[in-house]
């Protein structure tokens, strides 16, 4: 069985912000999911038939900070909110995957930041989920 990841299926494609990198490592990715730009048609004896709209892959990887410092959580925030970073969902940026590559990806949903506060435990971050849709691999 070969060895692969999803950078071994990826174009090379530059951010639109490239300045720095999203470097803080994930403490839990909960999928990485490879699909491609097809529509699957049923015909009435059952048969599919599958149009394909383009041969390369459309990667999501879904991560999750259940605790988080203080710290990691703006550097967070800061690449989602910042205009001249990612802007929310507007611009790529560069993501270091625990994998060891860097890819070119963009935020797909909002970002949702958790702060508990306990009298025996402390106070307590966390990052919900984020999903970034991966575009390509650094150059």
């Amino acid at each position: 069985m070969a060895a692969k990841e999803i950078y071994d299926y990826l174009p090379t494609k530059e951010a639109d912000y490239t300045a720095t990198e999203l470097t803080v490592t994930p403490q839990r990715i909960l999928t990485e999911t490879a699909d491609k730009k097809q529509v699957v048609h049923e015909y009435d004896s059952g048969s599919p038939d599958v149009v394909s709209f383009s041969d390369n892959p459309v990667c999501e990887i879904t991560l999750m900070w259940p605790s988080i410092t203080e710290s990691d959580a703006g550097t967070i925030l800061d690449m989602y909110l910042d205009t001249n970073k990612a802007n929310a969902r507007e611009r790529t940026f560069y993501f270091s995957h625990p994998d060891g590559h860097s890819y070119t990806v963009r935020f797909l949903g909002p970002l949702s930041r958790k702060y508990t506060r306990n009298l025996m435990a402390g106070s307590r971050r966390a990052v919900d989920q984020i999903t970034l849709g991966v575009e390509g691999i650094k150059p």
